[in-house]
């Protein structure tokens, strides 16, 4: 089994690529949103369609950015777990075992 570190390295991990379950209440949702804005491309014109276009290009921007960020916060906060874990001292409690500085 290769490290997680390697595949990192290798670009087999991915993030920003994923395979939505045939069968997932996200499947569901996607396509919706898929029929509702095919449906208002054919039946809008002019100002209404450039305007369903920008809401389109304004959504892909802020799920994009929402996403990377709660991703790259997800592993901030686990490194401060981390690091508390490894560092952190009880304010009430001495430690069980016992290291020497």
């Amino acid at each position: 089994m290769r490290s997680i570190i390697g595949e990192f390295y290798l670009g087999n991990i991915t993030p920003d690529v994923t395979v939505i379950k045939r069968t997932s209440e996200l499947q569901k949702a996607v396509k919706e949103m898929a029929d509702a804005e095919s449906f208002l491309r054919e039946n809008l014109d002019g100002e209404c369609l450039a305007a369903l276009e920008r809401l389109v290009d304004a959504q892909l921007t802020t799920s994009t950015t929402t996403a990377q960020e709660r991703y790259m916060d997800g592993f901030r906060t686990g490194a401060k777990f981390m690091l508390d874990i490894l560092t952190g001292e009880s304010e009430n409690l001495a430690p069980l075992v016992q290291t020497e500085a």
